[in-house]
């Protein structure tokens, strides 16, 4: 099983993972992305969010966020080859296009749009649902 499917059946089944853990970028704009980032390891325990990157300044106490303008040099100099994005669908390929010119390899998709590339894998899935007492 790849590690992005790994990632995705952790994440959603709530289990404790026990191998080796993937270390990866998140990015995201809107109101889901803002609440996911708030939550300590919103992307389950298969993977170690590095950095994160809005278009908007958000405080989080569990992550880094960065400027969206800053992913092209950050991104690079962490050397992940995993991303996560949660960004308006409209968004979703240009943000993708971007993480591909930093070296990513690797994008779970949340941002509700079909998303394919011959150069990278992707794994489109539905966003994470969030609890409404989540704020």
């Amino acid at each position: 099983m790849d590690i992005l499917q790994v990632i995705s059946r952790v994440r959603r089944s709530g289990e404790e993972y026990s191998g080796e853990v993937e270390e990866a970028v998140f990015v995201f704009n809107g109101i889901l992305g803002e609440k996911l980032v708030r939550e300590p390891g919103f992307a389950g325990s298969a993977v170690k969010i590095l950095a994160a990157f809005s278009e908007k300044p958000v405080q989080s106490n569990y992550y880094e966020v960065f400027e969206q303008e800053k992913m092209s040099n950050l991104v690079p100099r962490l050397a992940v080859k995993t991303a996560v994005i949660c960004v308006p669908h409209k968004q979703a390929g240009y943000i993708a296009d971007q993480l591909i010119k930093c070296g990513v390899k690797r994008i779970l998709n949340w941002s509700g749009v079909f998303l394919s590339s011959e150069n990278v894998e992707i794994l489109n899935e539905e966003p994470p649902v969030m609890n409404s007492d989540n704020k």
